[in-house]
């Protein structure tokens, strides 16, 4: 038996075991993430700037929006980096990390789902007249169509915005827990929805459109 100046400590001996299970083809990718859960930030940084293109190019095949695109690739790299501690060095680190992030975009995906019909259920429950009458403005104040018709023409996140913001009365930093964005993504999509809800209506009056159930002219 040997001495207690030849033992070896048990974090080291897991450490070389993993080493030489992984075999050298990995043992780079395995060294940087022990790092990363060390919490070296030159490691953290590495990591990031490695895998953010993987993260990126998932986020931006399953999502055709840029702006849900960044959104989820950056929930996506955040969980990695909580996640790094899973690596086992089985595989390349990329593909590791294309699962991960194909996982936490298809979960962020399925949540906004949900945000929105909910929603949308909740806004069935306010007529019409009331909903137009909370989204009044100089130019929605005749609608030549009914407002349905152009909330149906705004992107799904741009109308979900506009309809927790105007509708159910959301505040922005509401809106951006609900939807689980940043407060400046939720701003956005609120103002670029307001905004395009009022263009879409200002087309209308100036090429004249007149709704099927307008009292005609004398």
């Amino acid at each position: 038996m040997g001495s207690s100046g030849d033992a070896i400590p048990v974090d080291d001996a897991r450490d070389g075991s993993a080493m030489e299970a992984v075999g050298s083809a990995h043992a780079e990718d395995l060294t940087l993430v022990r790092s990363v859960v060390r919490g070296d930030k030159r490691a953290c940084e590495a990591f990031a700037r490695r895998l953010l293109p993987i993260v990126r190019r998932v986020s931006r095949g399953l999502l055709r929006g840029s702006d849900d695109a960044n959104d989820a690739a950056q929930i996506s790299l955040m969980e990695l980096l909580s996640s790094a501690s899973n690596y086992a060095g089985r595989g390349p680190l990329e593909a590791w990390a294309q699962l991960i992030a194909t996982r936490s975009t298809l979960r962020w995906m399925n949540k906004q789902r949900r945000v929105r019909e909910r929603a949308l259920a909740q806004a069935q429950q306010t007529g019409t007249h009331d909903r137009q009458e909370v989204l009044h403005t100089e130019a929605l104040d005749r609608l030549p169509r009914p407002l349905d018709e152009y909330l149906d023409q705004l992107s799904e996140v741009q109308r979900t915005a506009v309809l927790l913001r105007f509708v159910l009365g959301h505040t922005i930093p509401e809106i951006a827990g609900i939807t689980d964005v940043p407060v400046p993504t939720a701003k956005s999509r609120v103002q670029k929805g307001h905004q395009e809800l009022s263009r879409l209506v200002r087309r209308d009056l100036n090429l004249g459109v007149r709704r099927a159930d307008a009292d005609p002219e004398d």
